[in-house]
C-alpha cells in the first residue's frame, strides 16, 4: 500500500506537466507530496523514517522555491540532489560497518557483512547513476524528455536493478522467509 501511495505525486507531476506546464506541475507534486505523507504520518502513528523525512523536506524546499519565485530550475535539482544524499547516506554507511540495507533486508536476505556492504555499495552506485540520469535530463534535454523521464524513464531502471539484485541473491534468502512460504 505504502508503495501505490508514493506513486500518486508522481501521477499528479506528469499529469500537471503534460496539460499545464512545469509550473503547474510543481505545485501538483507538492501538494500531492503532503497529502501522500500525511497519509503516511497517520499510518505509522505519528512517524517518518529518515527517508520519508528528506523526500518531504527537499520536495517542499524545491517545488516551494520553484512557485515562490517562478523558476523551475529547483525543481529541476531536486531528484539529482535526493538520490545523491541517498547514494552518499549509503556509501557511508558502508564505510562505518554500519550497512543501511542491512536494516532495510535483514529479514529477506542472510548475508555476511561483506556481502551487506556490497549490496549497500551496489545501492549506492544505482543511486548516483540515477542522479547523474535525473541532472542530464533535467539540465541538457528538453522539457518533454526530462518530464518523460521524471515521470517513468527511472521506473524500468530500478526494476532492471531490483530483477536482477534478486536473481543474485536468491540462494541468500532468510530461510526463516522460505520456511515460512514453504507451509
Amino acid at each position: 500500500m505504502k508503495a501505490l501511495l508514493d506513486f500518486i505525486p508522481l501521477i499528479a507531476f506528469f499529469i500537471a506537466a503534460r496539460y499545464n506546464g512545469i509550473l503547474a506541475a510543481a505545485g501538483a507534486l507538492l501538494v500531492a507530496t503532503i497529502v501522500v505523507y500525511a497519509i503516511h504520518f497517520v499510518r505509522q502513528k505519528g512517524k517518518f523514517d529518515k527517508q520519508q523525512w528528506v523526500v518531504l523536506l527537499l520536495t517542499i524546499v524545491f517545488c516551494g522555491g520553484t512557485l515562490l519565485l517562478r523558476d523551475d530550475i529547483y525543481l529541476r535539482w531536486k531528484s539529482p540532489i535526493i538520490n545523491g544524499i541517498f547514494a552518499l547516506t549509503l556509501l557511508v554507511s558502508a564505510a562505518i560497518n554500519k550497512p543501511l540495507m542491512q536494516l532495510a533486508m535483514k529479514d529477506v536476505f542472510s548475508l555476511t557483512m561483506s556481502g551487506w556492504k556490497k549490496l549497500t555499495i551496489a545501492w549506492a552506485v544505482f543511486f548516483a547513476i540515477m542522479a547523474v540520469l535525473h541532472y542530464i535530463t533535467a539540465f541538457t534535454m528538453s522539457d518533454e524528455a526530462w518530464i518523460n523521464f521524471k515521470t517513468y524513464g527511472w521506473i524500468p531502471l530500478m526494476l532492471v536493478f531490483v530483477v536482477a539484485q534478486f536473481l543474485l541473491l536468491k540462494k541468500h534468502l532468510n530461510p526463516a522467509l522460505t520456511d515460512k512460504s514453504a507451509k
